[in-house]
């Protein structure tokens, strides 16, 4: 990805991130399958969220596939539902300030809520800057012409609202008033007024809007499209200026990107059609799992009596015969993984190692392959050793044939390895969490080919029970390993999805001491294996279930 390149993104409505987002993208087949499966996922899920009086948690995971669903009624339908649930559970919590949310997100879907409601707040005034390139109001028209998705039907008597009062006449007047405002900005490209001006005539009236989604979407694309800049030139102003990971982080904190991802998914939910808002909120969520940019203290400490060059900084010592500056890049990676895993699966700071963790880095398969016995097809291995829960050694070995490859996923993965270790008091990492948790640390396409084969298995009978899987103490028969793989990522993918990654392996503790059934019980409410089994199924399959074998296992 280039590095300038990937941050000018006020160019053309169609083109918008096209090109930065080119080298993350699979195969078609891969994503058109992986999307299926996901949209289908998003909605079971809800529904089941909504039956357990969840609507919260149906809401979160039906945003979080919006720029997949191409206008699906069914899905906008059950949205709606949640939306309407979640409302009146904050109510009734007398929790109004959170309830507003959902009430605006609805409004945009069904028309006339927020007047029901309670009143919406404006947005933040954006930064305004002129936009270059082509004509997106092409853009819009092309995306308004396509048939829109069916309406639900709303029969509503509201006792709020009097149609012949003074009041509303007026009111209705006055969004009149601010929708042709942003209609002319609109026309002259003044997206950010325009954008803020769309808002105004949404809140006077929710219903005067429905004309004009598409453009009220792009206004909001537009917006966080200029946020993006501005963060991101800042971070290269300050660049030379930042000392510590607090100082780096400051620049683009993470909350501020999932209030970018929210307004992003409103712009879908207003105009499911417009495909660069589904570039923009996969460019966002990439940023969100971005390495950590923080200056890494990386020492150089000349070359030992046994031929290597050794680099240090806090927490790896890296071994190595090639180029300095790969060495300095293996040990940020490196660095910049081991805090990423510790925040995301254990909700704090990496405490600093001791002993720090050896990394060598062979020059080619056959010298790793010689120095660890290890067959030249691995692309690489941690090791570490345990005394009643201490870790008291560890180390990764990789090799550099293909030095992209290791740094973007080997090295990733085996750091993952090494920060899970310990982690579980004196219990070694059952293997299914080791290597679950791992493969979800490498690029999204990789991830990938292990999910598109979960199908393939099934239908095989190769995958195992979920009772059988969880309780394996070592690596399947090698013919199996590949389901083994596939079959790990997507239980670990369901349920760190489910109560968040903190919540997994606080379960994944709780199971190894006390057993697994009752952490079951406690942190996900399934009764038994059996009934985990079939929720996962349904996740990973979907309707294409009850076209599969009705015994999976072998």
């Amino acid at each position: 990805m280039a590095k300038d390149g990937l941050l000018i993104y006020v160019c053309a409505a169609a083109t918008l991130l096209a090109g930065s987002l080119s080298g993350f993208a699979a195969p078609a087949d891969d994503n058109a399958l992986a999307d299926t499966l996901a949209v289908q996922s998003a909605m079971q899920q809800a529904r089941e969220h909504l039956l357990r009086s969840h609507p919260r948690e149906a809401v979160n995971i039906l945003h979080r596939e919006l720029g997949h669903i191409n206008g699906n009624p069914a899905y906008l339908a059950l949205l709606r539902d949640a939306y309407q649930a979640a409302i009146k559970e904050l109510q009734l919590a007398h929790q109004e300030a959170e309830a507003q949310r959902y009430v605006k997100w609805l409004a945009i879907l069904e028309p006339g809520t927020a007047r029901e409601r309670g009143s919406l707040r404006s947005p933040p005034k954006p930064t305004s800057v002129s936009l270059p390139g082509k004509n997106p109001e092409k853009e819009v028209r092309a995306a308004s012409a396509e048939p829109s998705a069916p309406k639900p039907t709303v029969v509503r008597a509201s006792i709020d609202e009097d149609p012949f009062s003074d009041n509303r006449a007026d009111q209705k007047k006055i969004a009149g008033d601010f929708l042709h405002r942003a209609e002319q900005e609109f026309s002259q490209r003044k997206f950010a007024e325009a954008g803020r001006l769309y808002d105004q005539a949404h809140q006077a009236d929710s219903k005067i809007t429905e004309t004009s989604h598409e453009r009220w979407a792009y206004c909001k694309l537009f917006r966080v499209v200029e946020i993006l800049n501005h963060q991101e030139s800042e971070l290269r102003g300050q660049g030379s200026r930042v000392k510590n990971q607090q100082d780096a982080s400051s620049l683009t904190p993470d909350r501020d990107l999932a209030d970018l991802e929210k307004e992003v998914t409103e712009a879908l939910v207003l105009a499911p059609r417009l495909e660069y808002g589904r570039q923009l909120l996969n460019e966002i969520r990439n940023r969100r799992r971005r390495p950590d940019t923080s200056v890494v203290e990386y020492q150089d400490q000349g070359r030992n009596a046994q031929g290597w060059f050794v680099g240090e900084t806090t927490n790896f010592r890296i071994y190595h015969v090639q180029s300095p500056e790969l060495a300095r890049k293996a040990a940020e990676v490196a660095e910049q993984t081991r805090t990423q895993m510790y925040n995301k699966w254990f909700g704090r700071l990496a405490p600093n190692w001791n002993p720090k963790c050896d990394v060598f880095l062979y020059p080619t398969s056959q010298d790793y392959s010689r120095a660890t016995g290890v067959p030249t097809s691995s692309p690489g291995h941690s090791s570490f050793n345990l005394d009643g829960g201490r870790v008291m050694g560890r180390q990764i070995d990789l090799h550099c044939d293909d030095s992209a490859n290791m740094l973007t996923a080997v090295l990733p993965h085996e750091t993952t390895h090494v920060v899970l270790a310990g982690n579980f008091g004196d219990h070694v990492v059952p293997r299914w969490v080791d290597e679950g948790i791992a493969v979800l640390t490498e690029p999204h396409e990789k991830v990938l080919r292990h999910l598109v084969k979960l199908p393939g298995f099934y239908r095989n009978r190769q995958l195992l029970e979920i009772r059988q899987l969880v309780h394996m103490d070592d690596y399947p028969e090698p013919r199996s390993v590949d389901a083994f793989y596939a079959e790990s990522v997507s239980l670990v993918e369901f349920l760190s999805k489910q109560k968040g990654p903190e919540a997994f392996t606080q379960f994944i503790r709780e199971g190894l001491q006390n057993g697994y059934e009752p952490a079951l019980q406690r942190y996900y409410g399934f009764q038994s294996f059996a009934e985990l089994e079939q929720h996962w199924l349904q996740y990973t399959f979907g309707d294409r279930l009850s076209a599969a074998p009705a015994n999976h296992t072998q």
